[in-house]
């Protein structure tokens, strides 16, 4: 990580098993960053399931990604029974607060459509069964220099 400040942009999901995704980026390369991001993911429908697509569209999508200046990954789901969507949501973002508390999201708005498809784009990797072994080509996580992926009873590395 740089020593520069760290914002993040997040994605929810909604949907049991809820998750939250954070992708960390150096604050002075956000303009940057989202143009990459733009470029790498604009017009790529997001499919339903990361392990399902062919070996060659996920090699592409990684390829295209990897120049995007990132800072980290994390992500968090929460698969425990019968808890609503708002108390959820909440336990995840203290749980970010508490594990990135170096970062931040961007000032005056949100994250942009580029940086908000890579971090669904990655939630889609990590919503993945940790039993999937990928080719570090076809692997999105792959892009990033550190990945935190857990649940809120565990997080591992």
């Amino acid at each position: 990580m740089t020593g520069s400040e760290i914002v993040y942009a997040l994605v929810w999901h909604g949907e049991p098993p809820y998750g939250l995704t954070a992708v960390g980026l150096a604050a002075d390369r956000l303009e940057e960053a989202e143009t990459l991001a733009s470029d790498a993911l604009d017009g790529r429908a997001l499919p339903d399931s990361w392990e399902e697509m062919e070996p060659q569209s996920r090699r592409c999508v990684v390829r295209a990604c990897r120049p995007i200046p990132t800072e980290g990954l994390w992500h968090v789901s929460d698969d425990r029974p019968d808890v609503a969507e708002e108390h959820s949501r909440r336990d995840c973002l203290a749980r970010l607060r508490d594990e990135w508390p170096h970062a931040s999201p961007p000032a005056g708005r949100g994250a942009g459509p580029g940086l908000t498809a890579l971090a669904r784009w990655s939630a889609l990797v990590c919503r993945m069964s940790p039993d999937v072994l990928l080719d570090v080509e076809e692997d999105l996580l792959d892009i990033y220099d550190t990945y935190t992926v857990g649940g809120l009873a565990d997080t591992a590395s």
